[in-house]
């Protein structure tokens, strides 16, 4: 991979930053590692600025390298810092993007400094896991969840959530199943789907069953699990 052949997980993270990026597109790209997302959209005059955020010394200076050797420092700053600490106000960011970290760790990022970005900005995240816990999140600060997809890479399935901060619309509703699944890919239903919930319901299964061989009490975090069980299996059943 490098700035101009994108993983396929980055690449249609770059897609969802054109197709629902407010022109003209301001990026904060956080946990950026080598900088190849925001180099790879202002080669390819998808955005017109960018700040690629790292808070870590090596894949700061490797985004650094990365920048210089396209010469596109008048496009993109790299910035060292935790979270959107390298982000200010009058950088009028508009979208920011979060790829490739845990659902629970991109939503406290987002509480400690998602404000700092122009009403009305647009989210694009890739959680590893704890999707629901991220979605229900936006819910509750008043984002709504407009696109969503599933990609399947080196036999991983990674999810992205694109949501769009609304705060004078009525707050989106999820159900549990939409929470759980999301509302748009629970819609498509596409063969990653599928994939990913085939194997998220064996994963489930055998944590359930070692659970029950260590212990005979039943607890909420089995009682958590076999109710998820139940709608995975529901959903690919139907």
């Amino acid at each position: 991979m490098n700035s101009n052949t994108l993983s396929k997980r980055l690449d249609r993270v770059a897609q969802f930053v054109e197709k629902h990026g407010d022109n003209p597109i301001r990026l904060a790209d956080i946990g950026s590692d080598h900088a190849y997302l925001p180099c790879n959209l202002v080669l390819n005059n998808a955005i017109e600025y960018a700040i690629a955020g790292e808070v870590v010394q090596g894949p700061y200076q490797s985004a650094q390298k990365e920048v210089r050797l396209q010469g596109l420092n008048d496009s993109i700053d790299v910035r060292f810092g935790d979270g959107f600490d390298v982000v200010n106000l009058n950088d009028l960011i508009n979208l920011a993007t979060i790829c490739g970290m845990g659902g629970i760790l991109i939503r406290n990022i987002l509480e400690a400094g998602v404000n700092k970005l122009v009403s009305g900005h647009t989210l694009i995240l890739q959680p590893n896991v704890a999707e629901p816990q991220l979605r229900s999140w936006l819910i509750q600060n008043k984002y709504h969840i407009i696109d969503e997809d599933i990609i399947q890479e080196q036999k991983h399935n990674y999810e992205i959530i694109v949501a769009r901060h609304l705060p004078d619309e009525e707050k989106q509703v999820l159900n549990d199943e939409e929470l759980l699944f999301g509302p748009i890919n629970y819609q498509k239903q596409s063969k990653e789907f599928f994939s990913k919930w085939k194997s998220e319901l064996e994963s489930t299964e055998y944590i359930i069953n070692s659970i029950k061989l260590a212990t005979n009490d039943k607890n909420d975090k089995l009682e958590e699990l076999e109710q998820k069980y139940q709608r995975i299996k529901e959903v690919l059943e139907k």
